[in-house]
């Protein structure tokens, strides 16, 4: 199979050398060459070519000839990268949601019947969190008669002296200063960011440390095919306890010109 991904971060770059071992052809694009080239290693046979993800003709001038198209830029890109996976007649696949057109529903959605119409496949928010966790709750549905609520609780942890992303400037930016979303009696809403603090054990060596509610991609696929009550997500960890403190001091209005290219 002939890959094409877009994006050759932290993400990306790996992504493209995991496929390669497994005997596909695979090329990447990306806008910063030489920071590209550093993720996949000098020695590298893998080309990358500089590509701008919002860009529609850049996109499909570089992955002309591909049966799949991996989007691994931030997912304020999404749409762009779509409409290119169609436009080569791709399959596509790509890693989150950007949930700020439409705040209670993933975009890709909506692409669905371009989608079956070109007779491809589209696989969407295929992380882990969103990803792994849907088919988590997918598979546990499965277990059960019916389900009535899904929390999701997740732990994010990093040991630096300086603060760090631990994905892109514009993912964190998003996940910081978005409002999460939640599902209550059978209707989305928004609830007040770092809220409804609870402690949650996790299993060894995390142990029991307090989670908050946070926007999380999930909210915008599963009570839309999984019939449920109520739905939430929450994390946990240093990571979000730090982007509390600034939320506290007033650090993460856009208001103040917080733009994602300064964060964190």
């Amino acid at each position: 199979m002939r890959i094409f991904v877009l994006g050759a971060g932290a993400t990306g770059s790996l992504l493209a050398q995991l496929i390669a071992r497994q005997g596909h052809t695979v090329w990447c694009g990306d806008r910063n060459l030489e920071r590209a080239r550093r993720f996949l290693g000098k020695k590298s046979p893998i080309p990358v070519y500089e590509v701008n993800a919002r860009n529609l003709r850049a996109i499909v001038r570089a992955a002309r000839g591909c049966h799949l198209l991996v989007n691994a830029v931030p997912a304020a890109s999404n749409r762009t990268v779509l409409r290119a996976a169609l436009r080569l007649r791709a399959h596509y696949l790509d890693m989150a949601t950007h949930l700020i057109r439409y705040p209670f529903k993933a975009e890709q959605l909506l692409w669905h019947k371009r989608f079956v119409k070109k007779r491809r496949t589209a696989v969407i928010n295929a992380g882990v969190a969103p990803g792994l966790t849907n088919l988590l709750v997918k598979r546990s549905a499965e277990m059960c008669d019916r389900i009535e609520r899904v929390h999701i609780r997740l732990y994010e942890g990093t040991e630096s002296e300086d603060p760090i992303s631990t994905w892109s400037h514009e993912a964190a930016f998003d996940e910081a200063t978005s409002r999460p979303r939640v599902y209550r009696q059978g209707h989305f809403r928004f609830a007040k960011r770092f809220s409804e603090p609870e402690r949650f054990r996790f299993p060894p060596p995390i142990g029991a440390i307090k989670v908050y509610l946070a926007a999380q991609d999930e909210l915008g696929t599963l009570p839309r095919f999984i019939p449920m009550a109520e739905m939430d997500a929450k994390i946990g960890g240093n990571e979000i306890e730090r982007l509390r403190r600034w939320y506290r001091h007033g650090k993460l209005a856009r208001s103040r010109g917080l733009v994602p290219r300064r964060f964190p």
